[in-house]
């Protein structure tokens, strides 16, 4: 059987991702003490071999070396808008520590063949480079170092950019969820005035993504890819919620504009790669709304 290491595995994305790969593969998980249950069902703890990391170099090498994985699969990250000092040290030791060590423990133990998860908010408002975010930086900082590794020979990435991430059980404090839980309650909500741009993909086709994206390693050609992840057709965020309410047959009024725009806000959708060869969305957003808000796959 195939074997895989996964890091993130305690988050969203992560534990739909390797609960898919334990279909196929003996699934290791890199995982921080004390553990997040929050995504990490009995159910699903039962089919990993969770691997502790504690901050240091030598505990992801002891993972590489006792995994010995055929492919890794990294989206472990700490995400925040916030740019100040408080920030800084978890942007840092998420976001590129922990993948420096895992690069050269990779090369260390032989491992050739990495997917890790990016942001297509990398590039604002265009083709050219300039992060909306410090975290959108720091994302583009561990492509950085990773294309050193690529450009010695010692391993083929592919790095697939994310724009916005949707599905049921979701716990992210992310707008949809704050929508939802607001028309449950009737709880007042303001928010922006929704006109950026909300390119979100249902959480089943970003797992089919990594896993195409890792398909694409043993295809002959660059040894550094890039591909993306978008909806078939995004909407701004405020159409992509009074969607939601509709096809859900609610009736809640959010307060538009209760709430200042961000200085720098994407109105449109960023194409930046192409998908990973063979993926496209399978599922229509009007069918992921009803799935998200009953909270079943």
């Amino acid at each position: 059987m195939k074997r895989v290491l996964i890091t993130g595995a305690t988050g969203y994305i992560g534990s739909r991702l390797a609960g898919a790969l334990t279909q196929d593969c003996a699934v290791y998980a890199l995982v921080r003490q004390p553990l997040n249950e929050a995504y990490l069902t009995p159910e699903l703890r039962d089919r990993l071999t969770l691997l502790p990391y504690d901050g240091g170099g030598e505990s992801v090498a002891a993972a590489l070396a006792e995994s010995r994985p055929e492919a890794v699969y990294h989206l472990a990250a700490h995400y925040t808008a916030a740019h100040d000092m408080g920030s800084i040290t978890k942007l840092v030791e998420s976001n590129l520590l922990l993948g420096a060590y895992l690069l050269e423990a990779m090369s260390m133990a032989g491992c050739r063949r990495l997917v890790y998860a990016t942001t297509a908010t990398t590039h604002f408002p265009g083709p050219d480079y300039r992060p909306l975010t410090l975290y959108a930086a720091a994302k583009q900082g561990f492509s950085d170092l990773a294309a050193y590794y690529t450009g010695e020979g010692k391993l083929r990435a592919a790095a697939l950019a994310l724009s916005d991430t949707y599905g049921p059980g979701d716990q992210r404090p992310k707008v949809l969820n704050l929508i939802r839980r607001s028309a449950l309650t009737g709880a007042p909500l303001d928010l922006t005035s929704g006109r950026q741009v909300y390119d979100a993909v249902y959480i089943d086709d970003v797992v089919r993504g990594f896993i195409l994206a890792a398909a694409a390693l043993d295809r002959p050609g660059q040894a550094h890819s890039f591909f993306q992840l978008s909806g078939a057709a995004p909407r701004s965020l405020r159409e992509t919620a009074e969607l939601m309410l509709q096809v859900n047959g609610l009736d809640f009024q959010a307060n538009w504009g209760g709430r200042p725009d961000p200085d720098r806000i994407l109105e449109r959708p960023q194409r930046l790669s192409p998908p990973p060869p063979g993926w496209s969305p399978r599922v229509p957003l009007e069918d992921g709304l009803r799935r998200f808000w009953a909270g079943t796959p």
